[in-house]
């Protein structure tokens, strides 16, 4: 394999990765535990990470079909395997395009800072036009709908010739996203306060690393913050040839690195906003996916320039989610293509279609609600596919086939190793997982939503996939 074919394979695989990431949970683990949380996350990325992605692009090279029929070569109804995967993919997928169209909308609006003064009811009332519980299921909001046709548009273009145009894409996209992330670093540490918010970010603490929940989030993390288990890793690979051990490494260590730069510019930003509204810290300091909007904004009409550097801010978040989305579409589009002989661009029109549809549900007035309780349970369906991907390579196939095709194109031999680690230590990784998360929603009482709710949209979301992927009928659909 050339040198620039491998530079775009960890390229490619990197920007999937930090795309499906969740950003901001990783500076949110570092000050609530301690700042040196990046070491239990760093052995968690290379106890559990790095095998799982070798596993993922060793399988995908070594069988050279698409997710699908790759585990139905290993047994034949381990194609729901494969189907899992691509419907965890699908919801998923839904979930970043809807994202990025809250972003495209915040570009728009940089014109005039318009949530300037009141940033939460801004995004609540105006943007999304929240309902006040889960009601008025029938309406939605005209900004988003708008924004997210737009969305799908742009995910439609990167996707539409398959790898090559997300080879283009990328290529373009990525040194901006690069551009931006050290722009947006520099800046941030200008600010007044700046660097007591960078201290309680990386603030050490020997006690929090002997905090067993410390040791429990870096493993979650690792598992959400590497787009393992979607199908988008098997399709990246398929591209190439060897360089497995080496993209992974590389790839993990990228991986934190944006995190902890992330962690700089959020933290740097929540101590000037800290200093400049007389809040203390612990009362901005957030995990979830909407911040971005009620917190982070409160800053930017404060920032040289505002509205191009607000434009730029939103740019920067998007690419993040355009990564994560059009990655996803890609593993989808890759199966319809590869399975059923379809067009790349039949194929993206399908995907971009359908994924448009399935947002619907989360720009309805109740949507954000929706939404939350679907990105809470779909962590399950990852756990569930890193498990049975695990199991069928593991247990279910002759596992030293893989790992002497690992030896073979890496000059570190560590296939004995690795097949200790994915027949053993995952399996037991990914059951003591599954089992804390089990325990803390054992009530269905999330975020206290009527618990109805909970059975359709987060139960729903873990089971309907789960049985339907393995009831795929398998005859009808082998035309190979």
């Amino acid at each position: 394999m050339s040198n620039n074919s491998r530079l775009f394979f960890v390229l490619f695989s990197l920007a999937a990765a930090i795309g499906i990431s969740n950003i901001w949970l990783y500076p949110y683990f570092s000050y609530k535990f301690t700042g040196w949380f990046f070491i239990p996350y760093l052995i968690a990325l290379f106890v559990l990470g790095v095998p799982l992605l070798m596993l993922e692009f060793s399988i995908s090279q070594y069988f050279n079909k698409n997710v699908v029929d790759l585990f139905s070569s290993i047994r034949k109804w381990f194609s729901g395997i494969g189907w899992f995967m691509i419907f965890n993919a699908f919801v998923v997928m839904g979930f970043y395009a809807v994202v990025l169209s809250w972003h495209i909308i915040y570009l728009f609006v940089s014109f005039g800072l318009q949530w300037k003064n009141d940033a939460k009811g801004y995004f609540f009332n105006n943007a999304l036009q929240v309902s006040d519980g889960f009601r008025n299921f029938t309406q939605f909001s005209l900004p988003v709908f708008i924004a997210l046709i737009l969305a799908w548009v742009l995910i439609f273009f990167y996707i539409k010739n398959g790898f090559e145009s997300m080879k283009k894409a990328f290529l373009v996209t990525f040194p901006i996203f690069i551009i931006l992330m050290f722009l947006f670093l520099l800046y941030s540490l200008t600010f007044d306060n700046a660097l007591a918010g960078v201290y309680s970010f990386l603030k050490p603490s020997f006690k929090g690393l002997l905090d067993l929940n410390v040791w429990i989030n870096s493993f979650s993390l690792t598992v959400l913050s590497l787009g393992l288990s979607l199908g988008v890793m098997h399709a990246i690979a398929r591209k190439n040839k060897g360089f497995i051990v080496g993209a992974s490494s590389i790839v993990v260590i990228f991986e934190i690195l944006i995190s902890i730069a992330i962690g700089f510019i959020v933290f740097s930003t929540l101590g000037f906003l800290s200093l400049t509204q007389g809040i203390s810290l612990d009362k901005l300091v957030f995990s979830d996916f909407d911040s971005a909007f009620t917190i982070l904004v409160q800053a930017l009409p404060f920032f040289y320039k505002p509205t191009l550097l607000s434009i730029l801010f939103f740019i920067f978040l998007s690419i993040f989610f355009i990564f994560g989305a059009s990655a996803l579409a890609y593993s989808i589009s890759h199966v319809f293509v590869h399975k059923f002989k379809t067009k790349h661009i039949n194929a993206a029109i399908i995907v971009a279609g359908f994924g448009f549809l399935f947002g619907l549900l989360f720009i309805i007035k109740p949507g954000f609600y929706i939404m939350d309780i679907v990105g809470h349970f779909v962590y399950y369906n990852i756990l569930i596919a890193v498990l049975l991907e695990v199991i069928a390579v593991g247990w279910f196939f002759e596992a030293e086939k893989i790992s002497d095709y690992i030896n073979q194109y890496s000059i570190l031999k560590m296939g004995m190793l690795w097949r200790f680690i994915v027949r053993y230590l995952i399996p037991l990784i990914v059951l003591s997982l599954l089992f804390v998360q089990l325990k803390s929603d054992f009530l269905l009482n999330y975020n206290n939503y009527p618990r109805i709710y909970v059975l359709i949209f987060g139960v729903g979301t873990v089971v309907i996939p789960l049985i339907a992927a393995f009831l795929m009928p398998q005859k009808l659909l082998d035309r190979r």
